[in-house]
């Protein structure tokens, strides 16, 4: 059997996001998956097509997925221009799909952890618009930062790590 290939894209702000990005794509390399850690500002057309499992990862922003105006403010409170130009929304936007069972998706998002109890979540925004172009996303994942800026609530690194080798396993199982 051919090794796994998976992408986790992901959009980050502050870089607790970004951070949370690398733990995955550990987690998935533990778990024998060879793994590509994109930004979604270098994300390209063909993700969903040249992988076995995308996993996609974003702020919570405004109970939802970031859009321009929340990018910029993001800017405002000392993220680097660059984070402007382009986020998760506008990727999935852009997408040309693939077939939606020749590829698994997971999702994940970080949030303030004082926010765990809002409705609104970055990570489920994302799978409801990947399931209403028919694909097969399980309940999303949320990662804790402490406030806005971070620093990653303690273990959270850890927790990713673990849950993404469990994604990683679970693929290999569907697959064999």
């Amino acid at each position: 059997m051919s090794k796994m290939r998976a992408a986790v894209v992901y959009e980050s702000m502050f870089g607790n996001t970004a951070t949370i990005a690398t733990a995955v794509a550990n987690g998935l390399r533990k778990a024998g998956v060879q793994v590509k850690v994109i930004p979604v500002a270098l994300a390209g057309n063909d993700v969903l097509r040249d992988h076995d499992l995308v996993v996609i990862g974003a702020p919570t922003h405004a109970l939802g997925l970031s859009r321009p105006s929340t990018r910029a403010d993001a800017v405002l409170q000392g993220a680097p221009a660059e984070v402007e130009a382009r986020g998760v929304r506008e990727w999935l936007a852009d997408l040309t799909d693939a077939e939606p069972r020749s590829v698994r998706i997971a999702t994940f998002d970080t949030r303030a952890r004082a926010m765990r109890h809002l409705p609104g979540s970055a990570a489920r925004h994302v799978a409801h618009l990947l399931r209403r172009r028919g694909y097969d996303v399980p309940p999303a994942t949320s990662f804790y930062v402490a406030a806005t800026l971070g620093p990653l609530a303690h273990d959270e690194e850890a927790r990713a790590s673990d849950w993404a080798a469990n994604l990683g396993h679970q693929l290999k199982r569907q697959v064999a």
